[in-house]
């Protein structure tokens, strides 16, 4: 009788136990350097540009998560050279602002090996739709603004990266990220895919 009592006991323990683990979620922020790669005659016009982020995880296996994502990158116009981007643009014509921003939302998966230190190295990839604009320029003899472009397309992304835990609930993380955009025939004309680097330092919250 005490056998069968006890066995229930380590059962309901089990169940138990079990019931009230519940899935690792972390939530990650971060701003970082962007460098822009091509296609080419674009890279010689935009400057190095700024890249924000912010995006949650939920570990799926151990050590093995499902990542929701939302970024923002923006390179600014090098203005002494944007005139290259449009041939109805007298040669020699300076332009003031512009910019070409690339707003996203993205799925993936993150896979981070646990390890006994502090320093738990990752990679990451990911899919997801891009909107890519160029706008804000003005030409700078005269009130003549650059027409807006702006499209819509597929991209992936592929990164490592290493998370330095601070305590059981926060880090912080150091990600290179290289990211592809499908802007072919579109309104940008390009002609090419669109590429570039973002190098991110972020923080980590894990509930």
């Amino acid at each position: 009788m005490r056998r069968i009592a006890a066995l229930f006991v380590f059962v309901g323990l089990l169940f138990g136990t079990r019931a009230s683990a519940q899935p690792a979620v972390s939530v990650r922020g971060n701003v970082g350097a962007a460098f822009f790669q091509s296609p080419e005659g674009l890279n010689n016009v935009l400057n190095s540009g700024v890249d924000l982020g912010l995006g949650a995880g939920l570990e799926v296996y151990d050590g093995l998560e499902v990542v929701l994502q939302g970024s923002y990158d923006r390179f600014t116009l090098n203005s002494g050279n944007v005139a290259l981007l449009d041939d109805n643009l007298p040669v020699g014509t300076s332009v003031e602002g512009g910019a070409l921003n690339l707003i996203n939302g993205t799925v993936g998966l993150r896979y981070t090996l646990k390890n006994q230190s502090d320093a738990h190295p990752y990679v990451a990839g990911g899919i997801g739709l891009y909107r890519t604009e160029l706008a804000e320029a003005q030409v700078r003899q005269g009130d003549n603004v650059l027409p807006e472009r702006s499209t819509r397309g597929r991209g992936f992304h592929l990164a490592v990266g290493s998370n330095f835990r601070v305590d059981e609930t926060y880090g912080v993380f150091f990600e290179p990220r290289y990211v592809v955009v499908d802007t072919d025939g579109s309104d940008l004309q390009t002609g090419t895919s669109t590429r570039y680097v973002t190098v991110r330092l972020g923080m980590e919250v894990q509930f």
